[in-house]
């Protein structure tokens, strides 16, 4: 009995040490960096790509619908550099607003998550999340715009109710 409890207590050692390592390693990887680098990181892959793609997209759909070539290279010419300078611009921005929002805590953690292979995954995935999420609530966004119009037209007074005096 004396043995097995002694394996039992080394079994249980070597978790407690492995969980730790584990744990002190992510502490560590964090700490090699700032949380301005941190957050540095965490805008260019979580925010600026996102962006980048989402802004392009739209600006795509809406030029096809004025019936636009947007797959020709004019059509790059033309609209990458003034996406490139309003990419440049808002991350300028962004930091700041990262290290209004998030504590350092919050921003290691973020940062921690991203590095691992399922952030990476999860991060990959986002700008197709939003451009997905954007054309499924478009049509109900279009629906209750509709559906806010014939109200207004149905009640004026409302609309001269809500009037700044």
């Amino acid at each position: 009995m004396g043995q097995k409890s002694i394996t039992g207590d080394l079994k249980l050692m070597n978790k407690i040490y492995i969980s730790l390592l584990l744990i002190f390693n992510t502490y560590i990887s964090a700490d090699e960096i700032s949380v301005d680098e941190m957050v540095d990181f965490i805008v260019q892959e979580q925010f600026l790509s996102q962006q980048e793609d989402t802004m392009k997209n739209s600006m795509h759909t809406m030029m096809e619908s004025m019936g636009l070539s947007v797959k020709s290279k004019a059509m790059s010419d033309f609209l990458d550099p003034l996406i490139n300078e309003y990419i440049s611009s808002i991350e300028k921005k962004v930091p700041a607003l990262y290290k209004d929002i998030y504590s350092d805590d919050e921003i290691t953690a973020l940062y921690n998550f991203m590095k691992t292979k399922e952030g990476t995954s999860i991060n990959s995935k986002q700008s197709l999340m939003v451009e997905k999420t954007m054309l499924m609530v478009s049509e109900d966004a279009v629906k209750l715009s509709e559906s806010i119009g014939i109200a207004f037209q149905e009640n004026p007074e409302l609309i001269q109710s809500l009037m700044k005096q």
